[in-house]
């Protein structure tokens, strides 16, 4: 009888360290973040590279988009054609603007998503609807 009482005293032991080490539960772990995709309005040339920058760095463009309520910033996907050749980069920001400059930009995509800190992590909502523009290059 004093063996059966000490293994039943173990188990319950085992499993109340068991339950220490996991104090969260599973269903606020995986808790998605309640964010919406922003809207974006515009993705305009905004500088003709004599004031903004250089003439040699060429152009402004700049994407606006709307400020998404709880957000703590945003990551922007940009893709770009230049010299032929398509490439895409990701930036983040705390603004609800992104500027990119350049000479050679013949046509660009762009789009947006919000995030969240969520104990120490980033978790992302939905990605913008995807804007392209036609960027004209400034010849020197």
């Amino acid at each position: 009888m004093k063996m059966v009482i000490k293994k039943l005293l173990l188990w319950c032991m085992v499993l109340l360290l068991i339950l220490t080490m996991h104090p969260i539960s599973a269903s606020a772990a995986t808790k998605k973040v309640n964010l919406k995709a922003p809207v974006i309005y515009n993705w305009k040339r905004t500088g003709d590279g004599r004031w903004m920058v250089s003439p040699a760095d060429g152009a402004e463009y700049t994407i606006t988009w709307k400020k998404v309520t709880g957000a703590s910033g945003y990551q922007v996907k940009v893709t770009l054609l230049e010299e032929g050749e398509w490439n895409s980069y990701y930036v983040k920001t705390k603004k609800c603007s992104y500027s990119e400059v350049g000479s050679t930009i013949i046509q660009s995509k762009a789009k947006v998503r919000a995030y969240k800190i969520v104990n120490g992590k980033k978790k992302y909502g939905p990605w913008s609807k995807t804007k392209t523009s036609n960027l004209w290059y400034l010849d020197a």
